[in-house]
C-alpha cells in the first residue's frame, strides 16, 4: 500500500494531466529526438542549398540550374501575379476533384471486393490488368473523351488515385479476422455493429495510409494531364518554362507543386490525428 502511495506521489503534471515519471521521461526523450531530427533536416537543406548556390554559374551554367537566390526571387515575383494564382487555382481544382473521386470509388470497390468472394474472384484479375496499363497512355484517351478543360486532368488523377486506394482497402479487408467477425455474430451483433466495431477500426489505418499516398499520386496525374494538353495550370506553366529554357521559372513551378502536395498531406495528417487518437493513446500506455 505504501509503495502505491509513493508511486502516486512521484507523478508529475504534463500538459495539464497527471502522468507517471516513466511517461514523463518518454515524453522528454521524444521531444529531444524531434528537436535533433529537425536540426538535422534544417542542416541538410541548408547544405544542399549552399552547394547549389556554389556550383551555379561556376561549375554548371546558370541557365541550366539557376540558383537558390534566383529561384526564390522568381517565386516571389510569380506569386505576385494574377496569372500564377489562376494556374494554382486550376491545378488545385483538378487535384481536389481527382483525389476525391478516386478515393471514393477506391474505397467502395475495395470494400466490395474484400466482402464478396465471388466478385473478387471474377474482377480482381481484370482490375490488375487495367492497372498494368501505363497511366500516361490513357491521357490522350481522356483528352478525347473530356476535352481540353479540367475534367480530362481530373479523370487522369482519379484513375491513379483509384488503384492506390483500392489496393489499400482491399488488402485491409483481407486482413480482417473472420473468426472475430463470426464471434460477434454468434454473440448476436447485427451487421451494422460489426461494421462499426470490427471493420472500420481494421480499415482505418489502411485507409489513412492510402489517403496520404494518394496526394502525390493525384498531383502526378494532374501534372501529366497538363503536360499533354492544357492552357492553364502549374504543369502548363512548368512546361512553358522548360520550352523557354527558364530554369528559375521551372524550379519555381516545382516548388509550388511540392508546397501544394505538402499542404494536402498536412490536411490528411491532421484528420488522421483527429480520427485515430485512440491509436496514439494505446501506444502511450
Amino acid at each position: 500500500m505504501s509503495t502505491q502511495m509513493q508511486a502516486r506521489s512521484t507523478a508529475v503534471a504534463v500538459d495539464g494531466e497527471i502522468v507517471s515519471p516513466k511517461t514523463s521521461r518518454r515524453t522528454s526523450r521524444d521531444r529531444k529526438w524531434r528537436i535533433k531530427v529537425t536540426i538535422g533536416q534544417v542542416v541538410t537543406i541548408l547544405l544542399i542549398l549552399g552547394i547549389w548556390q556554389a556550383i551555379s554559374g561556376n561549375v554548371i551554367p546558370d541557365y541550366l540550374i539557376s540558383s537558390p537566390t534566383g529561384v526564390a526571387s522568381d517565386t516571389v515575383t510569380l506569386l505576385q501575379t494574377k496569372t500564377m494564382w489562376n494556374d494554382i487555382l486550376t491545378t488545385t481544382q483538378e487535384l481536389v476533384f481527382g483525389y476525391a473521386i478516386g478515393v471514393v470509388f477506391g474505397v467502395i470497390v475495395g470494400v466490395l471486393m474484400g466482402s464478396l468472394k465471388y466478385v473478387s474472384s471474377v474482377f480482381e484479375p481484370i482490375i490488375a490488368g487495367i492497372n498494368g496499363i501505363p497511366k500516361i497512355a490513357l491521357a490522350p484517351l481522356f483528352l478525347l473523351w473530356f476535352g481540353l478543360g479540367i475534367w480530362s486532368k481530373v479523370a487522369q488523377a482519379s484513375m491513379i488515385v483509384f488503384f492506390v486506394m483500392y489496393y489499400n482497402v482491399y488488402m485491409g479487408m483481407l486482413g480482417i479476422s473472420p473468426m472475430l467477425v463470426k464471434l460477434f455474430q454468434v454473440m448476436g451483433a447485427k451487421r451494422g455493429y460489426v461494421a462499426r466495431k470490427v471493420v472500420l477500426p481494421s480499415l482505418s489505418i489502411p485507409i489513412f495510409s492510402g489517403l496520404k499516398a494518394c496526394v502525390p499520386f493525384a498531383m502526378i496525374g494532374v501534372i501529366v494531364g497538363e503536360f499533354i494538353a492544357a492552357d492553364q495550370g502549374v504543369g502548363y506553366f512548368v512546361l512553358q518554362a522548360t520550352q523557354q529554357f527558364d530554369s528559375a521559372g521551372l524550379f519555381s513551378g516545382i516548388i509550388i507543386m511540392v508546397a501544394m502536395v505538402l499542404i494536402g498531406m498536412a490536411i490528411v495528417t491532421f484528420c488522421q490525428n483527429r480520427v485515430l487518437f485512440w491509436q496514439r493513446t494505446g501506444h502511450d500506455k
